[in-house]
Order: C-alpha cells, then structure tokens, then sequence
C-alpha cells in the first residue's frame, strides 16, 4: 500500500460565507451537545449509504472499545480501496464547507472526509499489533495520513462535532506504538499528576521595604523597550494607578506606529529601534550582539530621552534590554530595569551570542541577597516561563498576574443575543466559522449570533464589552487579550483540555521549545525532574526523507494551480487576493519540500511559515564548548549530577516539544508532537499551570455543538460576577508588586548614585 504523504499544505484562505436556509444540508437524526443540536450531512454522511453503513459499523465497534473486528475492517478496506487515491481529501470538503450558497451535498464523488479518516483508523488499528514490521510500517503511514488530511494545524478536524467516533488524538496517540489504546483509555490509565507545588508559591509575595532611605522622585522618566504593545502598556497602567501625585512620563521604544491609534501609545521613541528587531528577528545570524550592541548605542547616544530615563521597564526581548542597559553603564549610568516578561527569556537573542547573553543576564541577577540593592527585578506574567527561567537558571520570577485595564472595558451586555469570536491566528479559526456557519444552517430559530473578526480588524474595546460573551481559541499559554476580556468581566468560553493540547503547542512560542530557547545557564545545575530522561525519540530528530519532500511538492503545486484558477474567476478584488495570497504560500512551501526532496537539508530554506535555519556545529557553541543540543532541558545531566535538594516537578517545563524542533520538524510540523508517552504527559500536566486553566468562571466547551448550547445557556450574571471577585483579590497583590518594585529601583539607585538629587512625597 503506497499513500501520498501531502505535508500539510491545508487551503490557507479565507472566503466569504453567505450560507442560505435551506435545512437539506442537515442530518436531524444525529444530535450532539447538552441542548441537542442538529448536525451538518457534511459531519455525519448518513444520506449516502456506504457511509452509513460504515458508521453504524464503526460505532458499535467503538462501544466495545475498537476490538479487533473483520466485519468492519472489511467495510473499511473497501472505502479505502474505493477513495485512497484521491488528490487531497481535504480539498473538496474545504470547498463545501466554506463554499457558501454555491456548495452542494453530497460531493460530486460521494467522498466523506471524517468516514475516511475512521476507515484509515480501523485499517490502522488492525495492522498495528503485527509481528511483520512492513505490516506494522503500513499502519503508522495510515495514521499519520489520517492527521494529514485533517489539514495543516488540524484545520478541518471537527471530528469531535460530529457521531464518528474517532478523535484526532486516538489517532495521535497510536502512531509508532504495537500495543492499542483510545486516548480516553490512555487518560484513565495515566492520570495527570498534580502539581508539585502549590500554584501560589510561584506568585509574587508582599516582601517588606525599609523606607529609610528609599524615595520616589516625583517625575520619572521611563523608557519602555517592548515589541509587544499591550504587554509593554500593562506595567506603565498598573503603575500610573498605584503612583498619587507622581509623574510618570513613559516613552516606549520598538513598538510599531500603528499602536498610537489603536491603544493610544502616542509618546513613542525613535523608531530605529523597532525596525532593527524587525530586521534581527528576520535574518538573526546577521546581527550578532557585537552588532547589535553598536547600532543600539548609536540610537541610545541620539535619543536624549533613552540618555535621561531614570527606569529601563522591559517586556520583550530581554536581550535587547541587557544590551540597552550595557551600553547605559559604558556611559557612565545605571539604569536600573523593571521586567515584565511573557516570552521565552532568549526570545531575539542572537542564535551565536547565547553566551554573551548569560554573562549580561547574571549581571542584573546575581545580587540575589535580598537586601534591596539589586539594580533590577523581574517578573512573569504566566507561571509556565517562571518555571522555565527557575529552571534553566536557578533564578526565580515571580508570576504577577495581568490585568490590563487600561482598556477601561466594563462588561455591559447589551448584546445579549450576540458572542464575539477573537481571532486567532491559527488555521482553524477561518475554518471554525464555516463550520459553525453549517451547523446554524439547520437551526434557523437558534436565537444567538455569532460575530467573528477578521485579521485586519480592530473592534473598540468599549463594544467587545458589550456582547454576552466571548469566545477564545487560545494559540499560547498566555494572551494579553485574555486578561483584557477577564478583566472587564465579560464571560468567555475556550476550548476544554483535550483541544487545548492540540492549540497550545503548534504555535505557542513556551512551549514550541526551540533550541535556543531551551539553553542552560552556565554552571546551573537544573532541579531534578523524574522524567527528564525518560523520552523516547520515536520521530527522526533531523529533515523530513526525500521521498516526503517531491511528493508534498506535487501536492503543494496542484492546491497552488486550483487556486490561482480560483483567484481569475473571483468576483471582487478582496476575494482575488485571498486567493493570490494562498497560492504564494503554497509555492513558498513549494521551496521548503523541493529543498528537502534534493537533500540539502543542511542550507537554510524558508515556508509560508518564515524562515527553516538548519543548525550545524559553528552555529550551536555554548560558552562552555557544549553544542546546544547538549546544553538543553538538562539532556546529558544524569540523576548524579542534578539538584535533589528538594523536590521538583516530574517534567521539565521543556518536555512538550522535542529537542530538534528549531529546524526542519519544528517549521512544518502537524500533529507528531501529540504521541502516547512523556511528551504528552508534560503537556497534560504543565497546562495545570496555565491560567486558562486556573481562573475561576472560565467556561469550556468540548465541540462546536457545545459551544452553541453554551452560548445561549450560559449564566453570564453568575460568571460576571465571580470575574469580579477574582479581579478583586487579585488586583491588590499586582498593584502592591509595582509599587514595590518600583521604590525598591528608584531607591536602589538614588543609594548607588549619591550625586542624583530626588524629590521625596
């Protein structure tokens, strides 16, 4: 058996839905949810009759837990012997789906995507348990051809919104394994362990100041280094808040001119800044730190605002703030620095200075004495990268939760009959409207609208408070928008665990784990962590086989052709675009595959997805002659060696991702990273410690007939109101850490530099 590996070269446009009333598009004899709602033909394939009879099969055969069965292998080794050889599954079902008025049921062939995908599972679930290894070969290419015709990103996987009943992760979990398990059965037989430590002692404590000595000025001037606009404006509201009767004159450096308007973060600084990281982050191994340093310095010495600023408040990169603050104290100044981090801490560090950055890094956090004389203090804004920098460097900050009230939202429903849909830059945002779209298509009365905002939309803060809920589908394990909308009190409802495992790790930069990210301080010890040795590679950690690259190739250029026929008979220019706009990121992928198809692997390439930098050994030096695939996650540190002065989580807060994942699997990776083991243990357990997981009054859907039932059911004055008192005792504690932060710099630095004359209040 031979099945074309297509890569995950998923249509990546956006068309515009105008879905009619017709009711013949909906299978009323399936209902999902707690309110029973009516699923689309498309979902189910009930009206074609090799399809029926396939799921009724499949069905019963699920109930006993997937026993092995001939009768349904049979039925689905006819399916596939019928439709295997079809050009990308998911082509035609996409065009359905989001195809408007203009689409029709059944498809022209008959074709049922989620029938095929449970015909590919059997035949798979069969095989699987062989002693034959070409049997057991044949197996893993059927399951993993079942996550790739779920699209790239798992974009058209609604198979939990519909009676087939196969998950994604079933199929996930059973790749490369002989013996066979559900995930459901996995789960009841691997508990998520609780958290080593109680999720309070990883926030920031009221530690008491002796203000003897300690005054404010009472104008400060503060000069933000941010690329990330509302992670830079948090502190500088929060502060504003906390400091009566003292000026606070904030300019931010490296944000982007469109956040003036947006956010109304109008004083900003030399845009040289902004455009050197935009540069860096496009082509790293062109601007090393020596580099970076200079062209710093040259803003720095021109920008009499950078010469006078009294604080240096940094969010993202870190690095640039450790070279900001260097070249400060080559001029002669300290400059103290209040961070608020929410990135990997060498997010934007250049890929061959990484030891230069632990140098500056110690710098600013070895005074850990605690009497107050540290020039800097930091902090996160999710407990996952607390974790993270506690691991890599022994250093421990604090999480101080985000508020973001600087939106001035108050929940206000007066679109009581109306959800918001966030965007997201993920695949399946585009394709969870169309799929939602269908599903209203059966329930004409259904008294709940939808509103999802598109990619170039902005929608003022004071109308998304407005709207009875807000629906979020999270691409990391903290947003700013989540704290914004939390903060307001308006309702919000997100995907349950199970589809947060499949968000959360594609895109999320804490837990993509590059390399890099990864790096150890030199000479730190990480704490002991029970599994860190324990996973298996069962995925090749280098390029993707030739064989891969020429045929994704093939795929990506009939998608690529489809669409630019689509694109000249578009009927708006918008449209047009969109189409255009897909076809050259098919081609960009075009590159990446046809790179890989001529095995040179080891030359940089690029995909839709940005830049593919292949390490080799000149680029992956640590300080201590360690390549960095030595240097990460404690991977040659044997249990001998670590800390086990007290106890410790059972995964390291690296372990969701693999530890080649900054090359060629990191870029064009699907679902691989989701398989049965250690890997998805540390996923399962390290969400625990994401706030999406902890607040209170979050409510969770498992699939998008949940989602409808919960839109119209949800007690939003029960949940409003437990928002608030969350907000509440919440808000005291992150108030109190900027005011004492800040007296602790400003005092720390009035101490230091006895000629600067300050003001007391």
């Amino acid at each position: 058996m031979s099945v074309p590996n297509f890569g995950q070269v998923l249509l990546e446009f956006v068309v515009v839905i105008c879905i009619g009333t017709s009711h013949g598009h909906t299978d009323y004899a399936s209902r999902l949810g707690s309110c029973q709602v009516p699923v689309p033909q498309a979902f189910t394939c009930r009206d074609i009759p090799v399809w029926s009879d396939f799921l009724m099969a499949i069905t019963t055969n699920a109930k006993a837990g997937f026993p092995p069965d001939q009768a349904v292998l049979y039925k689905a080794q006819e399916i596939l012997s019928r439709w295997q050889d079809k050009p990308y599954p998911p082509q035609d079902f996409f065009k359905y789906l989001c195809g408007g008025y203009e689409a029709h049921w059944p498809l022209s062939d008959n074709f049922c995507l989620f029938g095929f995908v449970g015909a590919l599972f059997v035949r798979s679930r069969h095989l699987m348990t062989s002693e034959d290894p070409e049997v057991r070969k044949a197996a893993d290419m059927d399951f993993q051809y079942a996550t790739t015709v779920l699209g790239r990103e798992g974009s058209v996987d609604f198979l939990d919104s519909s009676p087939w009943p196969v998950s994604i992760l079933d199929i996930y979990i059973n790749i490369n394994e002989t013996t066979f398990l559900t995930y459901n059965q996995y789960a009841h037989a691997t508990p998520i362990q609780a958290p080593a430590v109680t999720l309070e002692s990883i926030e920031w404590h009221s530690q008491s100041i002796d203000m003897t000595d300690k005054v404010i000025p009472a104008r400060i001037e503060m000069a933000i280094l941010g690329t990330h606009a509302t992670l830079s404006l948090e502190p500088v509201d929060m502060l504003r808040r906390s400091l009566n009767g003292i000026e606070l004159h904030a300019v931010f450096y490296g944000l982007e001119p469109r956040w003036c308007q947006i956010l109304g973060i109008c004083d900003q600084g030399s845009t040289a800044l902004s455009q050197l990281f935009k540069d860096a982050e496009k082509d790293p191994y062109s601007f090393p730190w020596s580099e970076m340093v200079r062209q710093i310095s040259d803003i720095y010495v021109a920008d009499s605002r950078l010469l006078n600023a009294n604080v240096l408040l940094c969010t993202e990169p870190l690095a640039g703030c450790l070279m900001l603050r260097h070249i400060a104290h080559l001029q002669g100044r300290q400059l103290p620095i209040l961070g608020y981090l929410g990135v990997a801490l060498l997010n934007s560090c250049p890929p061959e200075d990484v030891a230069q950055f632990w140098m500056e890094f110690a710098a600013v956090t070895s005074d850990r004495s605690g009497d107050g004389s540290t020039p800097s203090v930091l902090a996160v804004n999710n407990m996952i990268l607390s974790e993270q920098i506690y691991y890599q460097s022994g250093y421990r900050m604090p999480y101080v939760r985000a508020h973001g009230l600087y939106t001035g939202m108050s929940y206000t429903p007066l679109k009581v009959s109306e959800v918001l849909m966030w965007r997201a830059p993920l695949f399946m945002y585009s394709t969870t409207r169309c799929a939602m779209l269908r599903f209203l298509q059966g329930m004409p009365s259904y008294p709940i609208s939808f509103r999802f905002i598109d990619e170039s939309e902005s929608v003022p803060y004071n109308e998304v408070a407005q709207f009875k809920a807000v629906g979020l589908i999270p691409w990391d394990h903290a947003l700013m928008t989540f704290y914004e909308i939390y903060s307001a009190g308006v309702p919000m409802m997100l995907p349950s665990a199970e589809w947060m495992y499949r968000l959360l790790y594609q895109r999320g930069q804490l837990s993509v784990g590059e390399r890099l990210y990864q790096s150890i301080m030199p000479g730190h010890i990480p704490p002991y962590a029970e599994f860190a040795e324990m996973e298996a590679f069962k995925e090749n950690p280098g390029p993707p086989d030739p064989s891969v690259g020429i045929s994704s190739a093939k795929a990506a250029r009939g998608v690529a052709e489809d669409m630019l026929t689509r694109g000249l008979s578009a009927p708006d220019l918008d449209t047009t675009r969109q189409y255009l706009k897909a076809a050259l990121e098919l081609m960009q992928d075009m590159k990446y595959f046809l790179t890989v198809a001529e095995n040179k692997t080891d030359e940089d390439s690029y995909t839709s997805m940005g830049f593919v930098r292949r390490s080799t050994p000149k680029h992956s030096v640590n300080s201590s002659g360690a390549t960095l695939a030595q240097d990460v996650s404690g991977a040659v540190l044997g249990k001998a060696n670590r800390s086990e002065s007290k106890p410790w989580h059972p995964y390291t807060p690296f372990q969701m991702s693999t530890r080649d994942s900054n090359d060629w699997t990191r870029m064009r990776k699907g679902g691989w990273w989701l398989r049965r083991g250690v890997r998805l243990d540390a996923m399962r357990y390290w969400y625990q410690f994401s706030d999406f997981a902890r607040f209170p009054g979050l409510t969770y859907f498992e699939n998008l007939p949940e989602l409808l039932c919960l839109s119209e059911s949800i007690d939003i004055g029960t949940i409003s109101e437990k928002m608030r008192r969350y907000n509440e005792r919440t808000l005291v504690r992150s108030a109190t850490f900027w005011l004492h932060s800040l007296t602790k710099l400003l005092g720390s630095i009035a101490a230091k530099n006895p000629d600067v004359t300050v003001e007391g209040v």
